[in-house]
């Protein structure tokens, strides 16, 4: 019993996770991430904290 669930769990892994996972690298990029060489920095600021 234990192996019939660990097979249909892999199975369901392979065929559902795994080309959900490709086809939305090769749609777009869920992060939207881009390399630009003319920035300075990456970093964010935050932004300020309201006064309390």
């Amino acid at each position: 019993m234990r192996t019939l669930r660990t097979l249909l769990l892999l199975l369901a892994y392979y065929l559902v996770v795994t080309p959900a996972g490709l086809l939305s690298r090769l749609v777009d990029d869920p992060l939207a991430r881009h390399w630009n060489r003319r920035a300075d920095t990456y970093w964010n600021v935050p932004p300020p904290s309201p006064a309390r």
